[in-house]
């Protein structure tokens, strides 16, 4: 059986930085040539025309920035583009990640109609006034608009919501999860609001101007998302991802178990493996000029390319598997060439916050655990 494959483009472009945004996403202070965008893409597709050929293509990601910024006929562009070079059918996943401004939502119908078959929407929240600290451009009205819009064109539909927020208190949490999932929700990417290095938000954290929730009221505020989204058939299946049956993100997923990836676009990331069977890091330029320029001179952007060691590969593995609920194979673990410290190993069980399926013979981290699951990770990976 042939394996499978996830393509991963990048839209760098915001309408506006938020102030806790440490990703690769920029403010243009001129038109944003699509056109040219659209062209480069494709260009930088075929350059691993080679690698993907004998792959069916499982899912494809459009992220960013704010790919719902791009023009409906760009993304038609782009997937035509790939389903002429490449393999994939009706049941790939095809994502766009998207900001519920009022201007982005007349695009849905034409998203839809071009071959996105999953929507990921930026909620943050559903309280106006934190949504105006962190930044955000839309309304909690707007935000339910959006979800509401996308359940007439889209399959599955996944929103972003921030938690751990200044002054966040339980009760407004939950009634705030609460008026999410009764919108018919079938996914939450669920993230805890940190300091990023070189952000606003870290700038106003070292002046004292910004106060963050304590480690206790963070885990009780975990908890209870893990129980309300119970509530609502929507299972813990990473550490911060819940889902509905069937609505599990398939591209988050071959990541999470260590499989094979391109990206394209500005400082997109690719795992894939050579025709000798070493996988290979590469990461693209960052800044969208140099990398247009990179591709229009060569077909490719990469900066950095890496073979993985057999280190490198066994932490990466354990890095991503034991964050989902099936957690890390022993036994692929092992014929990796990893070795697991049996004394940290049997601390960590006994002290509950890990357990071995005896069933499967994969490791997992518990309900526990998921606190310090970061400590974890770094325990059994060292």
């Amino acid at each position: 059986m042939k394996s499978k494959f996830s393509i991963y483009i990048h839209w760098p472009y915001c309408l506006s930085k938020c102030p806790y945004c440490d990703f690769n996403s920029h403010v243009s202070k001129e038109k944003i040539d699509q056109d040219q965008y659209s062209s480069l893409i494709k260009k930088e597709l075929d350059h691993y025309c080679e690698v993907m050929n004998s792959k069916n293509i499982s899912s494809i990601f459009f992220g960013g920035g704010t790919p719902s910024l791009m023009d409906p006929s760009v993304v038609y562009e782009i997937l035509n583009h790939i389903e002429k070079k490449f393999k994939f059918d009706d049941k790939t996943e095809i994502t766009l990640e998207a900001n519920p401004t009022s201007v982005e939502l007349d695009k849905f119908r034409h998203y839809s109609d071009f071959g996105i078959n999953r929507v990921s929407i930026g909620v943050q929240s559903l309280n106006d006034i934190d949504l105006k600290k962190l930044g955000r451009n839309h309304t909690s009205k707007e935000a339910i608009r959006a979800i509401e819009i996308a359940h007439q064109y889209f399959n599955s539909i996944s929103i972003d919501l921030i938690y751990s927020r200044p002054g966040q208190k339980i009760n407004e949490w939950k009634a705030e999860l609460l008026q999410a999932l009764a919108l018919g929700t079938h996914h939450i990417s669920l993230y805890q609001l940190t300091i990023e290095p070189k952000t606003t938000y870290e700038k106003l954290f070292k002046s004292g101007k910004l106060i963050l929730p304590n480690e206790e009221l963070s885990r009780e505020l975990y908890l209870l998302t893990e129980s309300v989204c119970k509530d609502y058939s929507l299972f813990k299946y990473e550490l911060s991802n819940f889902s509905k049956k069937g609505h599990e993100s398939i591209h988050n997923l071959n990541y999470w178990n260590s499989g094979e990836w391109v990206g394209v676009g500005p400082g997109a990331h690719s795992r894939i493996e050579n025709k000798d069977g070493e996988r290979i890091s590469i990461i693209n330029e960052y800044d969208p000029r140099k990398w247009q320029e990179y591709v229009k001179m060569s077909g490719f952007s990469s900066i950095k390319k890496q073979n993985l060691s057999q280190e490198n590969i066994c932490d990466e593995y354990i890095l991503m598997s034991m964050r989902t609920s099936k957690g890390m194979s022993v036994n692929k673990y092992t014929d990796l060439g990893g070795h697991l410290d049996k004394t940290k190993l049997k601390s960590l069980t006994a002290g509950g916050y890990i357990k071995v399926n005896k069933n499967t013979n994969y490791l997992q981290i518990t309900s526990k655990g998921s606190i310090i699951s970061d400590f974890i990770i770094s325990e059994l990976a060292l």
